[in-house]
């Protein structure tokens, strides 16, 4: 009995002492998030130059990465004119 009542007492000490652990640390001061990045987009094809009837891999993307993958991307596109017109 008396064993299972200082396992009881050390049980209660340790969750008090990480309670108060948590209450005494400083909030996280990070720097403001700011939604506005100056980015360019660039187009690569693979082979360059290519052949007649060869087939082409674009590689199409953004010079910087998005801080929240939710933000998305907008307005982008690729418009491939053939090189006869």
């Amino acid at each position: 009995m008396s064993k299972n009542k200082t396992v009881i007492a050390i049980a209660k000490f340790l969750m008090f002492a990480m309670a108060i652990s948590l209450v005494a640390l400083p909030a996280a001061t990070a720097q403001k998030y700011d939604r506005t990045k100056t980015t360019h987009a660039f187009v690569g094809a693979v082979p360059n130059p290519a052949g007649v009837g060869q087939e082409v891999l674009l590689h199409v993307g953004i010079t910087d990465d998005l801080g929240v993958v939710a933000d998305g991307w907008k307005g982008l596109s690729v418009t491939i004119t053939r090189p006869d017109g």
